[in-house]
């Protein structure tokens, strides 16, 4: 190991090399030298440098690292810069800054884990700021970022849900400028979440102009997953073709068995806006719940003023309570019902035994409706209470994975296991594509798979450097094992890592061999130039 981690320069002979084209394996070496790729396929012993660290990689495949566009991985990278549950998984490349905000867009006294932060020595004032501050904890992947609409939007409007006026647009879009100057990728929005639900197609063009000037991309969680996903869509293709940005529809999915069966209507949206001219795409997680906030239930006016406003709103004797009760439960009902929300974590720790249960499972000991359950638990916890919703179809799924122009992601967190469960995604997402729905299910070949975790993503963001194995690229490579790679994580015992991973490269230093990470943390802050 101490070997491995000290050399600059390796040979791993042997392998089955897929390149992230999407072409076919081709068997030989890699040649990997001073963080770049210098040559793969037969590499001529003439070529390898004297020091040069050989490894014999006979019945192991190679790919370039995976990159994942749509990650939460911000908001704890530089708490867990070590990155384990990422590249134990494969990923060498993580997009934060999604669904409208992000640890970047305001200035690090604002977060719950500023504390820590202050003990690391490290503080950032805005998104530059926290770039440099990625930089100063030296992660072990690398990390690109978008902007947040939301952020932007509470720069400028606090937390009104108002219309911003002639002037404020004007802030929203000097702002976008500046991030984008700063090296962003592109902007994000969350128009489920506050403040996204707020904005109109108007304020979304405002802020994604400057991204479009840029060639940028616009990463959207849209309005409604569920009986409302059809018109979402539009509003996401009427921002794109007003607005002139490339396009990025989050974690497609149709939430409530109610709306299975729409993706694939969904998927000929896209591609007839495809053959308009119009640069729009989509991107999946390989699993059947989906992971986010229980104040996802409320209605739009409820949180109009913020969250803590809402609070008032939700507590037994409100005027209005009974009307969120209403309204709620029946938002919920459309998209699965109360058992099918699991909640996983909760700020009141009087209220941690109701952590792996279900809303309907919680109000039975409580002998409330589960709708009424609802608010008291977001009452409890000042509104910051984690949930899992099991809500989507397998079939709607395996049709978004085959669509061309559809790459995976983890919708997940950087985090470690003493700070409780977590999603499955953020720790199995890769291994389980490659595993389940390739060797198992044989939804798409292995090599179309690779394309959909590294050069596909890495064109979306226009990552150059990455995402192929080839000369002259960044030398981020996984090795690993087709025949046994599968995801261990599952919903009840999440902190399960993946099998089948043996090593991961990051700008041609190994963060994990024999399966296990080295310790080296070798990642970069990815600027868009």
């Amino acid at each position: 190991m101490e070997q491995i981690k000290a050399a600059n320069c390796f040979l791993l002979e042997n392998l089955t090399i897929y390149d992230g084209t999407g072409a076919p394996p081709v068997s030989g070496d890699i040649l990997i030298c001073d963080g770049k790729i210098v040559a793969l396929g037969r590499v001529d012993s003439s070529a390898v440098p004297a020091g040069a660290v050989k490894y014999d990689c006979s019945g192991l495949c190679a790919s370039p690292g995976f990159i994942d566009v749509h990650s939460h991985s911000d908001g704890g990278i530089i708490l867990h810069p070590e990155a384990e549950c990422l590249i134990r998984q494969g990923i060498t490349t993580s997009v934060g800054g999604n669904c409208g905000g992000s640890a970047g867009g305001t200035s690090f006294w604002t977060e719950k884990n500023r504390s820590k932060y202050l003990a690391l020595g490290v503080r950032w004032e805005d998104f530059p700021g926290f770039l440099s501050a990625v930089e100063q904890v030296q992660p072990a992947v690398n990390l690109a970022m978008l902007f947040g609409h939301g952020d932007v939007r509470v720069q400028v409007l606090g937390n009104s849900g108002r219309k911003p006026t002639p002037e404020e647009k004007q802030k929203m879009f000097d702002i976008a400028c500046e991030h984008m100057q700063a090296g962003a990728f592109g902007v994000s929005s969350g128009l489920e979440y506050v403040p996204g639900r707020f904005a109109d197609v108007d304020e979304l063009v405002t802020v994604s102009k400057p991204v479009a000037e840029a060639d940028g991309i616009h990463s959207m969680h849209m309005r409604n997953e569920g009986p409302a996903l059809f018109e979402a869509v539009q509003e996401a293709l009427e921002v794109t073709e007003k607005s002139g940005v490339r396009f990025e529809i989050s974690h497609l999915k149709a939430v409530g068995e109610d709306n299975w069966g729409k993706l694939p209507k969904v998927l000929e949206m896209l591609d007839e806006a495809n053959a308009r001219g119009i640069d729009i795409s989509a991107d999946v997680y390989p699993y059947l719940a989906s992971s986010t906030e229980l104040a996802i239930v409320l209605p739009d006016w409820v949180l109009e003023n913020g969250k803590a406003a809402a609070v008032e709103l939700l507590v037994e004797g409100s005027p209005v309570r009974e009307r969120i009760v209403a309204e709620s439960h029946a938002r919920t009902e459309k998209q699965g019902g109360w058992d099918k929300i699991v909640v996983i974590s909760v700020e009141n720790p009087e209220d941690k035994w109701m952590e792996g249960l279900n809303v309907q499972e919680i109000a039975l000991n409580s002998g409330k409706p589960p709708q009424e359950e609802a608010l008291d638990i977001l009452v409890s916890s000042k509104m910051r209470v984690s949930i899992i919703r099991h809500s989507m179809s397998e079939d709607d799924l395996i049709a978004a994975m085959k669509h061309p122009r559809v790459c995976f992601v983890t919708d997940g967190h950087v985090a470690v296991e003493a700070e409780g469960n977590i999603h499955p995604r953020s720790i199995g997402t890769y291994p389980r594509v490659l595993g389940r729905y390739v060797r198992e299910k044989n939804v798409l070949t292995l090599e179309e798979a690779i394309r959909k975790m590294t050069s596909l993503p890495a064109s979306k963001m226009q990552i150059r450097d990455r995402g192929v194995l080839k000369p002259g690229m960044a030398a981020d490579v996984v090795i690993f094992d087709s025949d046994t790679i599968i995801d261990n994580s599952t919903f009840q015992k999440p902190w399960q890592f993946p099998s089948g991973i043996f090593g991961v490269f990051v700008n041609g230093r190994p963060v994990l061999w024999e399966g296990d990470p080295t310790g080296l943390r070798s990642g970069k802050v990815l600027r868009k130039r």
